[in-house]
């Protein structure tokens, strides 16, 4: 009887709901503070923008209750959470774009909604593999055409839709994630085979090597034409990373690398671009770039500077000095407001977030499966790094985006799904071995 009264109470998902109401209150906080700090931030849309926000959440929840879904129970809230801070960064730094942000979360939720309950069976999305290739490559290129394609801030990158634009490159991630997965599944065995040792490394035959050599082409022909260093890092770590879970092999990794050096090298000799941004990284504050090209980097980094330990507060801090601050720069604009101790709570965040996916990844029970969701997690996992890396100066900027924080809705959707894929995997797990 007890037992049986455990298991209805894990059915219900109440872990999952309990989480929520953290959520819940960290959203009402939030916009209290910043609309206590910024009377012209009060309005309806400070009011509407939370309600709508949480009666989401709460949708999807009872959603996954009414499904009876055995998925995991933490990842939904924390995406949850790093949406509502989202939400409140764009109602503090760009409020005419709070509603705007809004709608795209309500389309999240629906491709979350639709991503868990299709397909039905996820390991068939492998019998599909060069299919889902092929099409992440026709998005690859699609800003490249001229009708269609448009140009922003230097990056060919964007697809013009109606009156906005779409990020292609988003949906790329989820395919070629899918396709790298199915691939790596296939041929992992041959792959990992060696013929001999140099030091620590286990070397492949040449020809092995062919399918990572391809992998960097396509990167830097990504890097040359859409002048993307994001798309680039992004698209090349990805596929090691996924290489390395499947083979165990370090070499590959380290010729990885070393490719990846080469290629910025020749790419900093010959294009115009990538040499302003190494530029910008290596001398922000030289007289010729603080105030033109680096002048959003070095405002960014006096934010970081003035967040002190624990902030100004939110509502409180100047983050509007950086250009672009709700997109490209909203880490440095959360850490000035919330200091070290809210930008070490943030990347704890996702610390766990990518935790839970690589615990989920662990569990699966087919190779697909785990290679899945060992590369949805790294796409979290390195979309952090790079960018929270680029406004700390650490590396180069890329244009990247925070998951689930940054204003932008191709972002915002495409994360969401990725959760829900997550989601899927960790209750295929669940029902294999057996368990509510």
């Amino acid at each position: 009887m007890v037992r049986t009264q455990a298991l209805q109470l894990r059915r219900g998902r109440f872990t999952e709901l309990s989480l929520l109401f953290w959520v819940a209150a960290l959203a009402i906080t939030g916009f209290l503070a910043v609309v206590a700090a910024e009377t012209s931030a009060f309005g309806v849309s400070a009011i509407v923008v939370p309600v709508v926000f949480l009666a989401l959440m709460a949708s999807l929840h009872l959603f996954l209750v009414a499904r009876r879904f055995r998925g995991d129970q933490i990842l939904m809230p924390m995406a949850a959470g790093l949406t509502a801070i989202g939400l409140v960064l764009v109602q503090r730094l760009a409020s005419d774009l709070l509603v705007q942000q809004l709608s795209w979360t309500v389309i999240a939720a629906g491709a979350f909604a639709a991503t868990i309950l299709i397909p039905r069976d996820l390991t068939a999305l492998a019998r599909f593999k060069w299919t889902w290739a092929l099409l992440g490559l026709l998005l690859l290129i699609a800003p490249l055409l001229p009708v269609i394609g448009r140009e922003i801030n230097g990056a060919r990158i964007w697809v013009k839709v109606g009156p906005g634009s779409i990020e292609p490159w988003e949906a790329v991630k989820l395919l070629l994630v899918v396709f790298f997965a199915a691939y790596l599944e296939e041929y992992r065995e041959v792959l990992a085979q060696t013929q001999r040792r140099i030091g620590p490394f286990a070397v492949p035959p040449v020809p092995y090597l062919i399918p990572i050599v391809a992998m960097w082409l396509i990167a830097m022909l990504v890097m040359v034409f859409e002048k993307d260093l994001g798309a680039t890092l992004l698209f090349f770590g990805i596929f090691l990373a996924m290489l390395y879970l499947a083979t165990g092999e370090l070499f590959y990794v380290l010729i990885g690398m070393v490719l990846l050096f080469a290629g910025g090298l020749l790419a900093y000799s010959v294009f115009p671009h990538v040499q302003t941004r190494v530029d910008i990284w290596l001398r922000p504050f030289a007289d010729d770039l603080r105030f033109g090209t680096s002048y959003q980097l070095v405002q960014g980094l006096y934010a970081l500077g003035n967040g002190g330990l624990f902030g100004a507060g939110l509502g409180n801090g100047m983050p509007e000095r950086i250009p672009v601050v709700w997109s490209d720069f909203v880490f440095d604009a959360f850490a000035e407001e919330t200091g070290l101790a809210g930008a070490i709570a943030l990347l704890a965040t996702y610390l766990l977030f990518v935790y839970r996916g690589m615990l989920i990844a662990v569990r699966a029970p087919t190779p697909f499966l785990q290679l899945l969701a060992g590369g949805l997690s790294f796409i979290v996992a390195l979309q952090t790094l790079v960018i929270v890396g680029g406004n700390a100066r650490l590396i180069p900027l890329t244009g990247i985006t925070l998951p689930f924080v940054a204003y932008g809705g191709s972002s915002l959707v495409t994360n969401w799904m990725l959760v829900a894929l997550l989601m899927r995997v960790s209750e295929v797990s669940s029902r294999m071995r057996g368990s509510p």
